[in-house]
């Protein structure tokens, strides 16, 4: 549905079949069947273990894990890498997550979060007889003090909690808070379960000594090396967690990953390319492919010329083939993308056709701009599950029309630091969630990771529209608006939804598809189990 406020440059490209795709949720793992643009999107998978078998008590899972270094944290709610969010799952809980399977947000410690008629106040009852590690009880007190520590330090999650004021918040009794905000704010709960952090702490937490309300406790955790927790005997889901210590050690490299598997020296790995799955197989281990929404897209600066032309940025797009990026890059386990995140979101189903290549359109469009003959600098790095090769898929498919894309390849502290958010045209890395929570973190005004530098005031009254309406079919309406925009003028080239891909040895159950983009059932512990 187009909004009569946006405009859209004067050609933005064919759309040649508006072929259903499984596009419907965006990070980061569903239904062996994928479904089709519907905020239930699936996953697909090898057969890998029997995750619907009776479970096992008993017995230490070993985890070799990638992506965490010396600068590994127990934070709670400051994870900065997929080790920590892994680790920090086995330790702490959501008020609500994202739920694996749909993306949708689902209830934990929560009992329910509701809003009043204009959605200004909100009230949070807890789930009763829930304790922390130490002991205590899980209260109203807790949460506060977790959200207003996340207020306080500028933790990522407090951009999913919108115009809060915790200031004004009321603790009502031992399991309900009152929440007020400075306007209308429907989307509480979606900004809640967002993958990023806002893990709930006991008051007076120190991260010394962290304590949370999860499956497992803290035992001992040596930065860049390894972890080991121990199961929680008063977890509040009965019968669970299954075993009865985890310990999860650092990998360098998918490499060491898939000969320490092989060994017997570990019984689950994560993060795994493509080219992996056969050695596992044949190694007699199992796989777990999940089609998650989660992505490593390629962004571009609205304000930097000559990508200020929307015609620029369109052009770029048109030039991917992306089933072909799906191939080359992860072996036609990934699902296509669309240049639009938030494709869990509801309202993403139908709101745009999908994007196919169209290289006369590129470079017609180019010609238009000025920009026949265009030269682009994309800065990469090893950032997210095959980034560098989807750089380099991009310039070799981008040449077609002419566009000369020179890849320069950094490691992920110098990109980190001197290219991303800076440089015209660079990647970058996400999981997922809905709409308008991933907006809010990435293009909404005051959004803390707007690596696109977009300030589109036309844009940015539909999303202040959106995010104070709450009957959901007109809200959805306004979302379909916003997903116009980004996909006509927007900053974003998303080709390929990345796989997850976990590697087990044959005892391990429970590990499923999962779709938010975090490893190992989306950092979840409490259903995997090892058989004896």
């Amino acid at each position: 549905m187009k909004n009569p406020r946006f405009t859209r440059p004067r050609r933005t490209g064919r759309s040649r079949g508006a072929r259903t795709l499984f596009q419907a949720g965006v990070l980061g793992l569903a239904a062996i069947t994928l479904a089709a643009c519907s905020g239930q999107a699936g996953a697909g998978s090898s057969e890998g273990p029997d995750a619907t078998g009776t479970p096992v008590e008993g017995g230490t899972l070993r985890v070799g894990a990638t992506s965490g270094g010396t600068g590994d944290s127990l934070d709670a709610q400051n994870p900065l890498s997929t080790m920590d969010f892994i680790r920090v799952g086995a330790l702490f809980e959501q008020l609500v997550k994202m739920n694996g399977e749909t993306g949708q947000p689902e209830m934990v410690l929560a009992e329910s979060i509701e809003p009043n008629e204009d959605a200004t106040e909100w009230t949070i009852t807890l789930k009763p007889d829930i304790t922390f590690h130490d002991g205590s009880a899980l209260t109203a007190d807790d949460v506060l003090f977790s959200l207003r520590r996340i207020e306080e330090n500028g933790f990522p999650g407090l951009a999913t909690m919108g115009p809060i004021d915790l200031a004004g918040a009321e603790v009502v009794d031992d399991v309900t808070l009152t929440i007020p905000f400075t306007a209308p704010y429907s989307i509480f709960v979606e900004g809640l379960s967002d993958v990023f952090a806002t893990r709930i702490v006991p008051e007076g937490y120190d991260p010394a000594t962290p304590i949370g309300t999860g499956p497992f406790e803290f035992e001992s955790f040596t930065p860049g090396q390894e972890s080991t927790f121990t199961k929680y005997d008063d977890y509040w889901e009965d019968g669970k967690p299954y075993l009865d210590e985890i310990v999860i050690t650092n990998f360098a490299d998918e490499t060491a990953q898939i000969n320490a598997l092989q060994a017997g020296q570990v019984d689950l790995i994560n993060q795994l390319s493509a080219a992996s799955v056969a050695s596992v197989e044949s190694a007699g281990g199992k796989v777990v492919v999940s089609q998650t929404r989660g992505f490593v897209p390629i962004t571009i600066r609205v304000d930097e010329e000559p990508y200020s032309d929307a015609r620029v940025r369109q052009a770029l797009r048109l030039l991917v083939n992306r089933e072909d990026m799906n191939a080359q890059v992860y072996g036609g386990l990934g699902a296509v993308g669309n240049d639009v995140f938030g494709a869990i979101d509801p309202a993403y189903e139908g709101a745009v056709p999908q994007r196919e290549q169209d290289i006369e359109e590129a470079k017609s469009l180019l010609a238009e701009a000025g920009y026949p003959d265009l030269e682009v600098e994309l800065f990469s790095a090893p950032i997210g599950p095959g980034a560098e090769a989807i750089a380099s898929v991009f310039a070799t498919q981008a040449a077609e029309a002419g566009v000369n894309v020179t890849v320069r390849k950094q490691d992920p502290t110098q990109f980190w630091s001197q290219s991303w958010t800076q440089v015209p045209v660079a990647q970058s890395f996400w999981n997922t969630s809905s709409y308008l929570t991933m907006a809010q973190q990435g293009i909404a005004e005051g959004a803390p990771f707007n690596e696109i530098h977009q300030a589109d005031p036309e844009w940015q009254a539909v999303y202040d529209e959106a995010i104070a309406t709450v009957e959901p079919d007109a809200r959805a309406e306004l979302v379909q608006q916003l997903i116009q925009f980004d996909y006509d003028q927007g900053g974003y080239v998303i080709p390929v939804y990345f796989p997850g891909i976990e590697g087990t040895g044959q005892k391990v159950g429970g590990v499923t598809e999962n779709i938010t983009g975090i490893p190992i059932n989306g950092g979840s512990w409490q259903n995997i189990w090892l058989e004896n």
